[in-house]
Parts: C-alpha cells; structure tokens; sequence
C-alpha cells in the first residue's frame, strides 16, 4: 500500500471535470473548496446540504451560480454530476457514497469511508462493479514531512522498518468543544477514527509491512468527560512480519504536536512538526530535505491538489486507485477491531476476526 508523491494525472489540460459536493461544513468550505480551484482540473456545480445557513453560506462561497439541495437524493434527481465530493460527517458516508455509486457517479469521500468494516466492504464492492472510481481523502499522503519521510525510507539509509510510534496531540477537535467529533453516533467514534485513521494509512506506507494482523488499544475521556466519543486512544497493532505501529493520540493536549518515529535494521527516522531526521547506525541524527508547507492548521488545503491529480487519474482509469482502497479497507478493519479490543480492556483482537 503505497502512495506516488508525482503527480498522476493532469487535469487541468482539459475542460474540468464537473461534480456536486454533500456536506457544506468546516472540512468543505476551508479544505475542499479551496483545494479545488487551487488545482483547477474540477470545479463544484451543485452543493447538497440539509442546513439552510449553511446552502446559504455556499451560495456566498461559491457563488449565487451554485445550485444547492436540501439533500444528496434531491440534487441526483435534478442533475448528473461527474463525480460527488462527499465532505458530510461520517454517519452519512455509507448512505450518500452508495447512492452517488447507484447514480454512476464517481466518488472522493473524506476519511472515514465508513462507520464499520461491513459498509467499508459493501461500498468497494459496488464501486468495482459500477466501474466507478472511490477514492477516500487520504490527504496527509501529501504533507510535505511525509512525503519526505517516503522518499527518506525509499533511499534506504534506515534499512527495513521495523517499529513506528505516530503521536498526536491536541487540545480538542477540529470544530472545538462543541464539534460533532464528540459524538460517537455521528462520527462513529472519537480521536480513534479522526486522527487514527490518518495514523494508519501513513503508518501502512512507512512501514510497507502488509496487511495488519492483530490490534491492543485502550480509549478514555480525559477532558471532555461528557462526550460520547473517546478524546485519548492508545493502539498497538502487529503486523504479519514482526513489524509493528504504536498509535498515541488525544484531544486533550496542552499544545498541538504530531511526531512520528521509525526504527529500521540500520538506523532510524523521526518526523517533528516539518522536520525529518534521519539516523545511520549510531550516528548524529541529520536533516532531510523537505519541502515548505503552509500554515498547520486543521483544514491542509495545500495538500488537496496532489489527492485531487489521484482522483483525475482514478476517473480515467479507477484501478489506479487500488492501493488507496486497500488503505481505506484495512484502515477500517483495524479501528473496529481496537474498539473490540479496547471494550475488552485492551485485550489483543485479530484484525479481521
């Protein structure tokens, strides 16, 4: 499972691609939007969402030109966009993905591509036999640190990896207290699914280990006691070679902080912030090469455009996004087995079982 940091396709040689986007929330107007017309090979038609404040305010984003709909099943009875951006919290992903599918549209979806394993399955299924492309929003793929921390293992200097510890601290939520990502019956579970996932997918690439084989994790309420969703995971997941990744995450933070360490046979690398370290043996730790990256805030705009030249290369061609499915399934299939891990007090649970 691995992700190409050149571009793959060049959409914006031809006239755009036109779509619809479901869900006008935070994620859509900061991240997706401006991702969008930063890449100038799509361009949003149609907004479906059921909050009227919120059409109204993709009315003034995106132009009083926009047609917007109370709903994704309103808006496929009126049009046929080329593809749906899925940007909506995560109970509605299984819903709104399968009817965009049923409708031959092509799909990108935000992470997670599902609530559970079964609808994550159901929803690659039936994009396969639609022959549509479904790709789900693995955009810290293209963070500037983690891109170099790809090109850094490909080289070899660290050797095979082994062990990778990923950290990830926050104060609360993207959205803050109030967020829906403290409601487990929205979100589909707390920090876990959040940040977990991204964890996972990076740790999948890094790692290049193969699919999981067991999960032990723990989850808590640290801050905020009230929510329905956890704010503090911990995961420590076991892959079929010996690899392993330890997952670290929590909304209950003093500062914000993401940190990654990796341990080859030969040395070693670590993820800061926007540096990469690289070890040799026992060695100084020394800089690696990194591109600038913008402002590090919740919404990562700069790191839409290379997700969007996947998704082109994925219309024209939807087993180009293979490897992206197999992250989202394996993805799923580790955050439910360390909820069952987790609800059995940290118990390990083979992945898949």
């Amino acid at each position: 499972m691995t992700v190409s940091d050149a571009g793959v396709a060049d959409a914006t040689a031809h006239a755009p691609i036109e779509g619809a986007l479901v869900g006008f929330g935070g994620v859509a107007e900061h991240g997706h939007v401006p991702g969008f017309r930063r890449h100038r090979g799509f361009v949003i038609r149609s907004v479906a969402e059921p909050d009227a404040a919120r059409r109204d305010r993709a009315r003034e984003v995106l132009g009083p030109e926009v047609r917007v709909y109370p709903s994704l099943d309103a808006l496929l009875r009126s049009e046929s966009p080329h593809f749906v951006d899925v940007a909506a919290p995560p109970c509605t992903h299984a819903e709104a993905v399968a009817s965009a599918i049923v409708a031959r549209n092509h799909v990108l979806v935000e992470k997670p591509l599902a609530t559970n394993l079964a609808d994550a399955e159901r929803l690659l299924a039936a994009a396969q036999r639609a022959g549509v492309a479904l790709v789900t929003a693995h955009n810290w793929h293209y963070a500037p640190a983690f891109r170099a921390a790809r090109r850094a293992v490909a080289s070899g200097p660290i050797g095979t990896p082994r062990r990778i510890e990923f950290v990830t601290e926050r104060h609360e939520p993207a959205g803050g207290p109030g967020s829906w990502r403290l409601d487990a019956a929205v979100a589909g579970g707390g920090i876990l699914v959040d940040h977990g996932w991204h964890q996972l997918y990076l740790a999948f690439s890094l790692l290049g280990a193969g699919p999981p084989r067991s999960v032990r994790a723990r989850i808590a309420k640290r801050r905020f006691r009230n929510a329905s969703a956890e704010d503090t995971a911990e995961a420590l997941v076991h892959f079929g070679n010996g690899a392993e990744a330890r997952l670290r995450l929590t909304w209950a933070a003093e500062e914000r902080r993401t940190s990654l360490r990796l341990e080859g046979e030969s040395g070693s690398l670590r993820v800061d912030g926007g540096r990469v370290l690289v070890r040799v043996g026992s060695g100084a730790e020394s800089d690696w090469p990194v591109d600038p990256d913008e402002k590090d805030d919740s919404w990562h705009a700069a790191w839409f455009p290379p997700l969007l030249d996947l998704f082109a290369a994925a219309i024209a061609a939807p087993s180009t996004a293979a490897p992206n499915r197999q992250e989202a399934r394996a993805c799923q299939s580790v955050i439910d087995a360390a909820y069952r891990s987790a609800a059995r007090g940290g118990e390990p649970v083979v992945i898949g079982g």
